[in-house]
């Protein structure tokens, strides 16, 4: 599993084809940039003898100290960030279309054979006129249904983490025809922990129009998709 599993393409075909649609930050262009090149490219995290243990909100210090290259790390989440995302939530989003979302906190997962991180798992169903909407299966976490997230969000002005926001991407590939994009999308969560946010950040695709479900904005960087409510048991 991978950030894109794009093994059918050479880094020079990627880098001539894929154009960013909005206009996102430029780090995390980069980020996403490097990310893509390490998933063709670096060897499996077997074999390393010995593993270093770093916090997940020094992901991007340890990343950027390292050449964008954290390979043998793991980043525990030591702050328990993760911990007030996981539940149940539901909400309506853009085009009436209802959501809900299964969030669970997924310890050591595996990024690319490169490292591993604590991560948050997203099951979605996304249905309108109790018909279901195609989700993304191209990040899953192997042997489930849940879509891998990435990372805490970086604040480039504060240059500090955002402990309230995480980045998912939506990748959709050949088992999610028509679609055929990568959507980064942003979790933001409110101070009481009862309201997520979710918000559409840059779009990489091999089109210069991207098919894209129109249950995301076509338009517009940090546009709201949908509010998720949690779900009380």
């Amino acid at each position: 599993m991978a950030l894109f599993t794009l093994g059918e393409y050479t880094i020079k075909a990627v880098r001539r084809q894929f154009k960013m649609l909005t206009q996102p930050i430029p780090s995390a262009v980069r980020a996403l940039s490097v990310l893509l090149f390490f998933t063709l490219f670096l060897p499996s995290n077997e074999g390393y003898a010995q593993t270093q243990v770093a916090a997940l909100r020094d992901y991007h210090q340890v990343s950027g100290d390292n050449r964008d290259n954290p390979r043998g790390f793991y980043f525990e989440d030591q702050h328990h960030d993760l911990d007030k995302f996981a539940g149940e939530w539901e909400g309506v989003g853009l085009g009436g279309y209802q959501w809900r979302a299964h969030i669970a906190v997924q310890n050591k997962s595996d990024f690319y054979g490169s490292y591993w991180a604590d991560a948050l798992g997203l099951e979605l169903s996304i249905k309108k006129d109790g018909k279901a909407a195609i989700t993304p299966t191209r990040n899953l976490i192997p042997g489930t249904s849940f879509i891998q997230g990435l990372w805490l969000h970086w604040d480039r002005k504060k240059r500090s983490v955002d402990p309230n926001i995480y980045t998912v991407l939506f990748s959709y590939g050949e088992a999610d025809h028509p679609y055929q994009a990568t959507v980064q999308v942003r979790l933001c969560m409110n101070a009481n922990q009862d309201t997520i946010v979710i918000r559409k950040g840059a779009v990489i695709a091999i089109d210069e129009i991207p098919n894209i479900p129109d249950y995301i904005p076509p338009g517009g960087y940090l546009a709201e998709v949908c509010t998720l409510r949690r779900v009380e048991k």
